[in-house]
């Protein structure tokens, strides 16, 4: 039987306490507002039924857009989704999309195995489950694990054409920060100094190393060093 789309009050949707994403990207949202100002939303979104509204399941940037853009009421389907369901279909939709940081894809991660240990049993069964080698999981996990908070928002989304935006870092050399630097301050310092500074990957590595052999060096004058020798 096919979903039925209904339309359904803005007032009475609200946003998913499950979605991984640590921060909006304003400049496409707005794009994406413009656009339903001027034919609508085309494509409904996914919620879940609650007490007293509905919850997003897949859809959140449309939802935020269509609030954006003035709208009363949007189209949407209604499913009920459990908790572990919609972590996992945001998750699913992400990694196709290439849409979330290796941060914000460990936490989703983390929350399958830590609350859903029955369904998802180790990183082998969450791998083969979301379509994903065991060994990239276990990257995600790490990531988050050894990123401090105040950090993870300069970790980029990873993209096929490994393209990283200004003011931001790959995940693996924030993994690499973290396993290098002991002190969770100064792996916040580091990984923002490193995303503000479009440094070659030669001369991250560099950075990085200096910075664990000489941890009372300010890093600006590490990097500045790093930057100026001839390699």
């Amino acid at each position: 039987m096919a979903d039925t789309v209904k339309e359904i009050e803005l007032k009475k949707i609200s946003p998913s306490k499950l979605n991984p994403r640590l921060e909006v990207n304003i400049e496409r949202l707005n794009e994406l507002a413009e656009s339903i100002k001027e034919v609508g939303l085309l494509e409904p979104i996914i919620v879940r039924p609650l007490t007293n509204g509905f919850e997003v399941v897949v859809g959140e940037r449309r939802y935020r857009a269509s609030q954006q853009a003035g709208l009363e009421k949007i189209p949407a389907i209604v499913r009920a989704y459990s908790d572990d369901e919609v972590a996992q279909l945001n998750l699913i939709e992400n990694i196709q999309r290439e849409d979330l940081s290796a941060v914000e894809k460990g936490k989703v991660c983390k929350y399958l195995l830590d609350n859903c240990p029955g369904k998802y049993p180790s990183q082998t069964a969450l791998a083969k489950k979301i379509g994903v080698s065991s060994d990239t999981v276990s990257l995600w996990l790490r990531t988050v694990e050894v990123v401090p908070k105040e950090a993870q928002k300069y970790v980029a989304p990873s993209t096929i054409s490994g393209d990283v935006p200004e003011g931001k870092i790959d995940y693996l050399t924030a993994v690499k920060v973290g396993r290098a630097v002991e002190e969770p301050e100064k792996r916040v310092e580091v990984i923002k100094k490193l995303a503000e500074r479009r440094l070659p990957a030669k001369e991250r590595m560099q950075v990085i190393k200096r910075v664990a052999l000489e941890p009372e060096k300010p890093i600006e004058e590490i990097i500045e060093e790093v930057a100026q020798a001839p390699y």
